[in-house]
């Protein structure tokens, strides 16, 4: 059994739920002054933490990484994205964040995003073929988002076969529902898709916590801020102050913050309106 009786996780997997569990009531004077928490206590503590990582799953400041998903295009109009769906993850997304489609023009299918050392072969770019632009040069194109499924709805040939350029996500339960438009050919792209990373559900009392080590606080803290009515308490400032600055930790780790994008017409490559000194405009 992962974490160990002296409170010194184990350096392969860190400390099990009811340790941190354990930790979070004696903030809030459950199991201290020498006593031990009770089974109940430590059920309750265990369903608080599921919970609670549920929520912190739908938070983009909260997830440690994106996952980059690959799947080949089969000239389907809609992908089912989820447990035994089209592609098939172990949790629906709840959002997908990017997207971009892939011209694979001769080069293999890949299995996972760009961030494997195998994922593209030397041989993807050699030039013993047709040269630069031939066989071989996978080259990625980026989709942009249709905000909201009226918007989709309102597309007037949702059946256009060409060059993809958009998508759509609707996140339905328990299948995502991934939307390309316009349609492009079968085996000839690859789409690519950027979700949070699905956070541990479903834990129990003796299983690891295996996020990164500057949860640990986030998590025992909140936990406690979380458990505190149930004893009929109110958090302490201690406790609320904790909490918040372990989640701020959390927080200036996992930001990321894309680039400014502005509206075409705004830009000075195929704006009509252009006038000099555009360019270097700020919003």
């Amino acid at each position: 059994m992962a974490g160990v009786t002296d409170g010194t996780p184990d350096k392969t997997t860190g400390y099990t739920v009811s340790d941190l569990v354990n930790m979070a009531l004696r903030q809030i004077g459950i199991g201290a002054m020498g006593t031990t928490a009770s089974a109940p206590d430590i059920a309750d503590g265990v369903m608080h933490l599921n919970m609670m990582l549920a929520q912190w799953q739908r938070k983009r400041w909260l997830v440690p990484n994106l996952v980059d998903e690959a799947f080949l295009s089969t000239g389907a109009s809609v992908y089912y994205i989820g447990p035994g769906g089209a592609v098939d993850v172990s949790t629906r997304p709840a959002q997908v964040v990017s997207a971009y489609a892939r011209l694979l023009n001769g080069a293999p299918q890949q299995s996972d995003g760009d961030f494997a050392s195998s994922d593209f072969a030397g041989t993807d770019f050699s030039t013993q073929n047709t040269g630069i632009d031939g066989p071989g040069y996978p080259i990625d194109y980026s989709l942009t988002p249709i905000s909201s499924y009226e918007d989709y709805a309102a597309l007037g040939l949702k059946a256009l076969k060409t060059w993809p350029s958009y998508y759509h996500y609707n996140p339905a339960f328990p299948l995502g529902e991934f939307r390309p438009w316009p349609i492009p050919q079968a085996e000839t792209w690859e789409f690519h898709i950027l979700y949070a990373q699905p956070l541990q559900s479903c834990l129990t009392s003796d299983i690891p916590i295996d996020l990164p080590p500057e949860y640990w606080d986030a998590i025992m803290w909140s936990l406690a801020a979380r458990m505190a009515p149930s004893y009929g308490q109110e958090a302490s400032p201690t406790v609320l102050s904790a909490a918040k600055a372990a989640l701020s930790t959390i927080r200036s780790a996992n930001q990321q913050i894309p680039i400014l994008g502005m509206p075409a017409v705004l830009t000075p490559i195929g704006n009509p309106f252009y006038w000099p000194g555009l360019e270097i405009q700020k919003i």
